[in-house]
């Protein structure tokens, strides 16, 4: 017993990965340039109304003391919105999609859904959640972000 107790002495304090995540919103404005293009620009979301386009970003950073593997974010298309299709990014991230309430996850290409006894390819308004996995370990201090965006119905 005096043995383990010692073993167990020598043992190195246990380090630990730890990824907080930040959600951020915004309204996605439509911007004349002065050059006559139109761009769009992420700006604070103070008022929101049905046809709004709105952008979620979400940070991740590890505040551990550890490289973070394996680490993956799902993340729900809030209810009352659309997915835009095409929006979710984030660098250095695999993305895919579920239509089934977060039960399987797909590439858009994959995704399928099974309307009136027959089966389809899904569609933007078929997404129900959004899934970025990171295949490269996430380090101490480390942070990144990934997003996407719907249309308010």
């Amino acid at each position: 017993m005096r043995a383990l107790f010692a073993a167990l002495l020598f043992l190195p304090a246990f380090a630990f990965a730890q990824v907080t995540l930040t959600t951020e919103v915004y309204k996605i404005a439509t911007v004349q340039n002065e050059d006559g293009t139109v761009s769009e620009q992420w700006v604070a979301a103070e008022e929101i109304v049905p046809g709004d386009k709105v952008g979620y970003k979400i940070s991740y950073q590890n505040t551990g003391t550890e490289d973070a593997t394996g680490v993956v974010i799902n993340n729900p298309v809030p209810e009352n919105t659309q997915y835009v299709a095409n929006s979710a990014s984030g660098a250095g991230s695999q993305v895919t999609f579920s239509a089934d309430a977060g039960q399987s996850f797909a590439s858009t290409a994959e995704l399928v859904v099974e309307k009136d006894g027959k089966t389809r390819k899904a569609r933007a308004e078929d997404i129900t959640h959004i899934r970025w996995t990171l295949p490269e370990a996430v380090a101490p201090k480390a942070s990144g972000s990934v997003e996407f965006q719907v249309r308010v119905k």
